[in-house]
């Protein structure tokens, strides 16, 4: 990989991360139909790139999660009901995560380049939830329950699929769920912090990507984006919806997928 291939990965993800369109998927994408990488070569090194988003979260949200942590060391039996939320979700999304990751790896093994038609199937059912997703509801974060926390959590976890928009279905859910739409993405953003942190460490660790200079700029470039991404969505929080744009990524990635098999 060149310096300039991993700046162009490091800024798509710091763009898609946050959009309800799955970075990993176009990731994956990139890699496979452009780079010629292997399904999980791309998946991994995707991964690895959500650390440098989940620290451009821990920079925007420094104040949020300072007073989680705070919550967390002062009242450990009675948290808040963010705090709650957040190790709720996290605990509902870590098994289903690990066990889609698995399996994704041995089903790519199995038949090659198609893998990719799927993650272009999956984008296109993220699009259909969002464009199905209702408006800007009323509840607060200080309004979130344990339901809120387990389908959140279950639907982070799904993500795990490349294809999957993990804000994308998140958000979705907290919308469902009547939360305002600033006040949805920022739980989806603050959720994405552990399990970002987690799923690029595994990724450092089995690929051994903290020793190479190209992943270290792509890692930069990410955060850096990231950051910058982040606080333009939430000055246009109550605007947005990208359920028709991630109906077109999805169709091109799988017409994209189609001809490299058909070939």
């Amino acid at each position: 990989m060149t310096f300039a291939e991993a700046a162009l990965l490091g800024l798509i993800q710091g763009l898609a991360e946050w959009l309800p369109v799955s970075s990993e998927g176009v990731l994956t994408a990139v890699q496979s139909l452009a780079f010629g990488e292997s399904l999980p070569e791309a998946v991994n090194f995707s991964l690895w790139l959500h650390i440098g988003t989940a620290l451009s979260a821990l920079a925007a949200f420094r104040t949020d999660v300072w007073d989680v942590l705070r919550d967390v060391v002062s009242r450990p039996t009675a948290p808040s009901p963010i705090t709650a939320y957040l190790v709720v979700a996290t605990i509902s999304s870590a098994p289903i995560g690990f066990l889609l990751l698995t399996s994704l790896f041995e089903f790519s093994e199995r038949v090659g380049a198609a893998a990719m038609v799927v993650v272009g199937v999956l984008m296109l059912v993220t699009g259909a939830l969002l464009l199905r997703s209702r408006s800007s509801g009323t509840r607060t974060r200080d309004d979130v329950s344990w339901p809120d926390a387990v389908l959140t959590g279950i639907a982070q976890g799904l993500a795990a699929l490349p294809g999957l928009s993990r804000s994308g279905l998140t958000v979705g859910v907290l919308l469902w769920r009547g939360v305002d739409r600033r006040e949805a993405l920022t739980l989806s953003f603050l959720l994405s912090v552990p399990a970002s942190l987690g799923a690029g460490l595994y990724a450092a660790i089995s690929a051994g990507y903290y020793a190479s200079p190209q992943a270290a700029v792509a890692l930069a470039v990410s955060a850096v984006t990231g950051f910058a991404t982040i606080r333009a969505l939430m000055a246009v929080a109550q605007r947005l919806n990208f359920g028709w744009f991630v109906l077109l990524m999805g169709a091109a990635i799988v017409a994209g997928a189609a001809l490299t098999v058909m070939n």
